[in-house]
This record gives structure tokens, sequence and C-alpha cells, in this order.
């Protein structure tokens, strides 16, 4: 498996050895052509094939953005480009033939920033736990969801916007062509995401366009803005966001706004965030649309007809984010996932319900919270990642905690060994459960059973009662 043959050319990549496994790394793999151009606000295009074989150990730059006002200082300089359609591959197999199950990561960052490359998802827990792991990249905010008037009238389907989806979709059928030569199973794909991916994770389960392309589901802090957008509401944003770069009245607004520098589309856009009031300063105006294509209905209504992907899904949600001091959306959270559980399901397409509460031992001491964010370095097995804690002491995963670098318990330690065994048996297997760890049943309205995910494992009751938790924003952090 040293190299890989796409459908596109050969590749190369990477190998390092942790915990006597042989793990292979490629970086950077285009799965679709630069959305440039011509390109720029609409559906991906096909990669172009290449000669020889080209090397894949480097990452790609992250999708174009504008600095992400919750990030630490370090990491709102992070170089971005156009070009970012490519996707990143860690595998544990030991030949093609392995048809290990497949886990697709999709990045958080609430629709606009982020990128699949950070230090978090390049952890190497899952994979050492028998996945092949794939990271996104894709269009973002303005440049991934802009929809307007003149591009529905410009498009086959007519329709515009949910770009960044279709790169996504564009992804999941590349795995579905290549990912046998990983070693991993065509036929078993589970895609996951955290904040703004858990919420690409529900849209994509509510996607008649994605049906087929994954087979499990897990949505970690997803919630606020399960609320899509009809398509005339965000057209109507872009015949202002035309007006705003001055192109509204020239002769082909369409070509003119595409040779516009990206760095001033986002510049722009941001600009008028401000202008639009501060609802728009976190995740603007640039919404997932209910367009009649990528979603024929709201993704809400798509859960609860029963119309969304009958696969099964994992919904997450932290402590913290229900109590505060940190980023405060799961006082709404838990309604909203309500809305998708209550909907319609096959005995084989359950949801499980669950809330995350394990603090680092140091951080506890200083009444620290399970924050946004924070179960991330139990998944992905980054406990011992230094640059990772130091980097998400603000922002999106501000907990209470004093210390840069928690203090790790044997405690953690478990937590993370679990939620990794968990996480990767959902995926093979499409049920939580395992036996002599935890019986995990799936969530229905009579019973109201999740899984508190700490130290040990524990079945509660009442997961609609979390709705009543009133929490304190007279120290909210955002």
């Amino acid at each position: 498996m040293d190299l890989i043959s796409l459908d596109t050319g050969l590749i190369s990549g990477t190998k390092v050895t942790e915990k006597g496994q042989e793990i292979r790394i490629f970086k950077g793999i285009p799965y679709a052509a630069p959305p440039i151009g011509d390109l720029r606000w609409k559906p991906p295009q096909p990669a172009a094939t290449w000669p020889g074989v080209r090397e894949c150990t480097r990452f790609s730059i992250q999708a174009a953005q504008y600095r992400d006002i919750h990030a630490p200082s370090n990491m709102q300089t992070v170089p971005s480009s156009e070009d970012c359609l490519y996707l990143n591959v860690m595998t544990p197999a030991k030949s093609a033939n392995d048809k290990l199950p497949v886990m697709v990561w999709l990045h958080g960052g609430g629709l606009r920033y982020g990128n699949g490359n950070t230090t978090f998802c390049d952890n190497l827990g899952l994979p050492l736990h028998g996945i092949v792991q794939v990271n996104l990249n894709h269009r973002l905010g303005v440049m991934g969801l802009f929809a307007h008037p003149l591009l529905t009238r410009e498009s086959p389907e007519h329709v515009s916007g949910n770009y960044m989806f279709l790169d996504m979709i564009a992804a999941l059928e590349w795995v579905r062509r290549n990912i046998s030569g990983f070693g991993g199973d065509p036929n078993n794909v589970t895609i996951f995401g955290e904040s703004g991916g858990g919420l690409k994770v529900a849209a994509l389960m509510a996607s008649p366009l994605a049906g087929g392309l994954f087979h499990r589901a897990i949505i970690e802090s997803g919630g606020r803005e399960f609320d899509t957008v009809a398509l005339e509401k965000v057209e109507a944003f872009g015949d202002k966001f035309f007006h705003k770069l001055g192109i509204d009245t020239v002769d082909h607004p369409l070509a003119a706004a595409r040779k516009i520098p990206w760095e001033t589309i986002i510049d722009s856009d941001q600009e008028l965030n401000v202008e639009l009031g501060p609802k728009y300063v976190f995740m603007g105006p640039w919404h997932i649309i209910h367009d009649g294509l990528f979603l024929p209905d709201t993704l809400v209504n798509m859960f609860q007809t029963g119309r969304r992907n009958q696969v099964p899904y994992l919904i997450v949600a932290n402590k913290g984010e229900l109590t505060g001091p940190g980023f405060l959306i799961a006082d709404t959270m838990i309604k909203d996932y309500l809305r998708l559980l209550n909907g319609p399901s096959t005995a084989n397409s359950r949801g499980y319900a669950a809330i995350f509460d394990q603090v680092p031992e140091g951080r506890k001491r200083e009444g620290a919270v399970a924050a946004h964010g924070t179960e991330l370095y139990y998944v992905f097995g980054a406990l011992d990642n230094a640059e990772t804690w130091a980097n998400s002491m603000g922002g999106r995963t501000a907990s209470g905690a004093k210390s840069p670098i928690p203090e790790i318990s044997n405690s953690d330690r478990t937590v993370a060994e679990n939620m990794q065994t968990i996480w990767t048996h959902f995926a093979r297997t499409g049920n939580p459960s395992i036996k002599g760890l935890i019986e995990w049943p799936a969530w229905e309205r009579t019973t109201d059973k999740y899984l508190l995910i700490t130290d040990p494992l524990q079945i509660k009751q009442g997961y609609s009662d979390l709705t009543k938790i009133v929490p304190d924003r007279s120290q909210q952090v955002i």
C-alpha cells in the first residue's frame, strides 16, 4: 500500500508507527476541481487526472475564510485559499482487501471557519482502533453558501447556495469510488462532526442527494442552527451583497463577481455582517437552504416526517454547554435534538442520545466544566497533545479553566478509551452497545434514556428534562 491507485492517478503518502501499529497517512488529496474563476459559486466539478505519482505528504491550505473571532490569536492567521477541495486519509489497513469501516470527519466552525487539518483530527486515536479516517476540507461561509437570483437562473436545477454541502457530497462520492484502495469499506461509511460539523452531519442526513453515501452518523454539539432558510431569503441577502460590492448595476454582475479577489469577498462579507446587526456576527447571513434540491423541505421537517436518510445516529451534547460559563448553545440544543429524535425511524435507524460530562482532573479542581469542544480530546485521543490544549483556552472551548495544560488522570484515559471504542464499534456495526462495557438503548419518548459519558459510563433517564436547565448567562464566554 505504499502507492494508492485513485481514479485520478497514483498517490504516495507517509507512514508512522504508534503503539506498535503502522498507520499510513495521505494528505491533500484533491477530490474535485478547484472552485475558482468561472467555477466560483458552482457545484464541484471532477478533479483533473495527473501523470506519474502525486506526493500527498502535506496538508492543503484551509478554505477561504476570515479571521475566526473565537479562535486563539495564534490560529487567526492560518493561510487560506479558494482552492480548497482536498481531503486527508489515515489508514491502519495492511492491504486493500481489509474492508475496514470508514469514518469521515466534518470539521466545526459554524459553517464559516475551520479546516480538516487541525491537531485535533490529525491524532491517530480512531485509526488505531481499526478504522479508516477521512478528514474533509470544503468551501465555507460566503464562498460556500452564497445564493443570488442570477446564480439560480444560471443553474440547470434552478437553485443556488449549499455549495459547501455539494462539496461534501462530492467527497463522499470520492470515498465510494476510491476508499477500497486504502483498505476501507465503501459500504460502511460513518459521517461525524462537532459544532458546525454536527450541523453538517444533520443536513446530510436530511438530504436525498446524500442517500446511500453513508451508513451511520454522529452529531456532536450540532444544535442551534437546525432551522434552515428558504432560498428566496438567502437570494435577497445575495442582492444586498452585490450592492455592497458595487456590481449590482454592471452589465454582467456574475462575471464581475467571479473576477473579484476572494479576500475582497471575505472582507465585504464581514462588513455586511456587522451592518446587519449582532445576530449575524457569528453565523453570518449565509445558512443552509431548503432549496427543493439539496433539501426538499426544512431540515427539521425532513426528520419529523421520516424523509431523512434512515441510518442509525448518535447525538451528543456536553454538560457545560447547558450550564455555562462557556460557549452556551445547548440551552436550546436539547430542544433541537428532541425535534430530530422524535421523527419516525426504522428499527435499524434509531437515534441514541448522550451527554458528555468529563473534565480533566486538574481543570475540575479549578471549577471547569465540560464545555463546547471538550469531548474532541477524548474522541480523537488527543489528551496528551499540549499544543491543542493550549490553543483552546479561549473562545469556543471556554470552560472556566485557568491552567493552559490540564493534568490528565487515569479516569480521563478511561473515558477516552471508552469513547473511541464505542465510536468505532458503532461505525463498524451501527450499534453503540458493547457487551461488558455499556448497553446503550436507543432514545424513545416513553423511556427517555440517554448515556452519560463520564467515569464510569452511566445510563440515565430524563433526557427531555435537560431542557429545563436554565443557564447562568452572567458569566457567559463567547
